[in-house]
């Protein structure tokens, strides 16, 4: 199990992941707007330290968390890419590798609206709107999946060279 690489569950779990970080990552923000929130209104913090650290939950919540969550996107697709090179897979599995995208692509879409019911929300809409990388990954996460899946099996299946048994390994 721990020998995985290039399995073809990978784009589900991507899937999985980005869902689970996008809403997190949403509800940290709202969070830190709330604690902003409280350390500004709050009489005795008053001080230059109180307006420092507003000002860095500011940058925290409005910079800090949306480029986080594209650089994890970003090297969740560079690690299934990579993935997808180091292995030799028999091209049978092409059309369960196929199917498995399918089902990834139509389980994304209720994700997506979920996610924009999330964010449609009154409570969250504002954070949402500040948000961009988030909120782009998220609207268009059936197009990114199917980029990423289609690369991935590009490279997977596209190795030429040795031939390749039913189990995946050299012949």
């Amino acid at each position: 199990m721990l020998r995985k690489k290039g399995d073809i569950s990978s784009i589900i779990t991507f899937l999985v992941v980005v869902f689970f970080l996008a809403v997190s990552f949403i509800v940290v923000a709202f969070a830190n707007n709330e604690l902003k929130a409280v350390i500004t209104d709050t009489e005795l913090n008053g001080t230059q330290v109180a307006t420092d650290a507003a000002t860095q939950m500011d940058n925290i919540t409005n910079k800090t968390i949306n480029n986080s969550f594209g650089a994890i996107v970003a090297f969740l697709i560079i690690g299934m890419i990579i993935s997808s090179m180091l292995v030799r897979i028999h091209p049978v599995f092409l059309f369960i590798y196929i199917i498995i995208t399918a089902v990834a692509v139509f389980a994304a879409v209720p994700l997506a609206n979920t996610y924009e019911k999330i964010i449609s929300n009154d409570t969250f809409a504002s954070v949402a709107a500040n948000q961009t990388i988030i909120t782009w990954i998220m609207e268009h996460i059936v197009l990114v999946l199917i980029g990423t899946a289609a690369i991935s099996m590009i490279i997977l299946f596209s190795k030429l060279g040795s031939q390749v048994g039913l189990q995946g390994s050299d012949v």
